[in-house]
């Protein structure tokens, strides 16, 4: 697919999405008629972590806002816009979206993770992005979104039952040591301008498909980034196409049953990746009297041959009244980067109220990692056990 074609596809189902809502309003005398209502809502995530152990005393915070306005049209049609906010405040993490400092030698960025090597950690983080800025049409046949979304794989992505809502082994949104290298989103084009489509849910199944021109969007935990000057190549994306497929339902005996297989294909940017870019993720989880366990994966090329990325988390929590016993499990491996981690969490949380949940995690963690230094790549290990307490806000 050349950028030429996928551009062409991109404004031809744009031209489809703006049209629609446009059309189901003809024949309308009266704007009255044309709304059966309008609704405003309005979601917040907010945590304030405090953490200890090897890495250091922290606190972090973080904030997701997301608004939306939807009208109904007399036909039954939804449509409306989502916004959303994302701010943070973490420690300093050398990948995901994070920014390299000052290039040392040998740069080398993850595709799959965003993660890097070879240069400087950042001195602090502070991170504020617009992760969702959106319209959207709703009708029998399906779901259409054009904008600052999350892609297909994201859509039909299962979140596994972890016990932390922001410290989470897989890739969690505040992290607890300056090297986290555990992800198993396909996260595909990230929050970039695309174009997706869902399926109604039929018999429990649900599919997406997704297409984005370029992908060089950078929000807070997923940044698709430009090169750094004389340093680490670019993390961006052309012509993203994904496509994801998910099951959920709920057997009298057996109880809820939920998978996911979502692929990613594109183009990278950046001449240091040789290869077409492709990730498969998947997810499986079942609950049942309060008990869920589950497992993701992801599978990628890297884009680069012998650059091989795979990543599998395990996750189980047992909800009993307002407490919850969360264990978890994830190990990676990035054979382009030369690292890999295995790690191990136990949270206890409790509901107070109906908006806020308190959460104390103990944690632990192996990793092997390249260093590049002057002499050249040098094979380094970090161990680090720690502990946290979290305070969380749902509405």
């Amino acid at each position: 697919m050349t950028q030429y074609s996928g551009a062409i596809i991109f404004s031809a189902l744009s031209a489809v999405l703006a049209a629609a809502p446009a059309h189901s309003f003809q024949n309308s005398d009266d704007i009255s008629h044309r709304l059966a209502a309008i609704d405003l809502s309005l979601r917040t995530d907010a945590a304030l972590v405090f953490a200890s152990g090897s890495y250091g005393g922290n606190v972090l915070a973080d904030l997701d806002t997301r608004f939306e306005w939807e009208a109904i049209s007399d036909n039954g049609w939804r449509w409306g816009l989502e916004a959303g906010l994302h701010a943070q405040s973490d420690i300093t993490r050398e990948g995901f979206a994070n920014a390299a400092g000052p290039v040392l030698t040998a740069p080398r960025r993850s595709l799959t993770t965003g993660r890097y090597r070879g240069g400087a950690p950042e001195t602090g983080r502070k991170a504020f992005a617009m992760e969702r800025l959106n319209v959207f049409l709703k009708a029998g046949w399906g779901e259409w979104r054009l904008g600052l979304t999350p892609g297909a794989a994201q859509v039909e992505a299962i979140n596994l039952p972890t016990g932390s809502a922001f410290v989470r082994l897989d890739g969690g949104p505040l992290g607890l040591g300056r090297q986290v290298m555990t992800r198993t989103a396909n996260t595909g084009a990230g929050f970039g301008p695309s174009i997706v489509y869902s399926t109604p849910r039929i018999i429990g199944f649900r599919a997406s498909a997704s297409f984005a021109p370029q992908a060089r969007y950078c929000a807070v935990d997923i940044c698709l980034s430009d090169a750094i000057a004389g340093g680490a190549g670019s993390a961006s994306l052309e012509n993203v196409v994904e496509a994801g497929v998910s099951f959920d339902h709920t057997f009298s005996e057996a109880g809820q049953v939920e998978a996911a297989l979502n692929i990613v294909t594109a183009d990278p940017l950046s001449v240091e990746f040789s290869d077409a870019y492709s990730a498969v993720g998947a997810q499986l989880r079942w609950s049942r009297d309060g008990f869920s366990i589950g497992a993701s994966g992801l599978w990628s090329d890297n884009a680069v041959a012998g650059g091989d990325y795979q990543a599998l988390a395990l996750a189980a929590r047992y909800d009993r009244g307002d407490w919850s016993y969360g264990a978890e499990w994830a190990g990676s491996e990035d054979d382009y980067l030369r690292e890999s981690e295995t790690a191990v969490q136990f949270t206890l949380s409790r509901l107070v109220g109906d908006q806020f949940t308190v959460t104390f995690g103990l944690h632990s963690a192996e990793r092997d990692f390249a260093v590049p230094t002057v002499q050249g790549i040098v094979n380094n290990s970090e161990n680090g056990t720690g502990g946290f307490f979290e305070v969380t806000f749902r509405n």
